[in-house]
């Protein structure tokens, strides 16, 4: 008989215990996570740390396509190269991105989105639009997710959240 994983453990365990059994959540995690392992704001520092944390003891998964996961290794390798290998949150955030019960793997979506969104941020949106319905966003850049309101209608039609860190503090058990 197959072992079960510490995730599915603590999974589970809420189930036992009585506690309530948390939805699923998928969650595309917007690049901030890599710029809060350099920045002097502790607060995004602990709040991402946070984040990271509920998702690794939930049943909450990342959503990663291959251009996400490159440019996330891209960054990550890049903040090697920098000396922030001992850093807490970059040994934290590199063990759940390769934690499969963790991350949902899936290829690039081949279409083409309607909206105006700037480079950086397509990667983020084309996952989001690849898992589908129920997925979740979340940013810490107000200007261009939040305050486009041409993409979040776009993203409304197709059932995508976008939250703030901090609103996806409080949502996400």
């Amino acid at each position: 008989m197959r072992k079960k994983s510490k995730n599915l453990q603590s999974c589970l365990a809420h189930k036992v215990r009585g506690e309530p059994l948390t939805e699923k959540r998928y969650v595309v995690l917007d690049l901030f996570v890599i710029r809060a392992i350099t920045s002097d704001d502790l607060n995004l520092y602990f709040r991402t740390g946070a984040l990271l944390q509920r998702i690794k003891d939930r049943c909450h998964k990342i959503v990663l396509t291959s251009s996400l996961k490159k440019e996330y290794n891209r960054r990550l390798k890049d903040l090697k190269r920098r000396g922030f290998t001992n850093e807490r949150l970059f040994k934290y955030l590199k063990k759940i991105l390769v934690d499969s019960e963790k991350v949902k793997e899936i290829p690039d979506p081949a279409y083409n989105i309607s909206v105006e969104v700037p480079e950086k941020d397509l990667p983020i949106v084309k996952a989001a639009l690849a898992k589908g319905s129920g997925t979740i966003i979340i940013t810490t850049d107000k200007k261009h997710f939040i305050e486009n309101t041409k993409l979040q209608r776009f993203l409304e039609n197709h059932k995508i959240k976008v939250l703030l860190l901090e609103e996806a503090l409080s949502e996400i058990n």
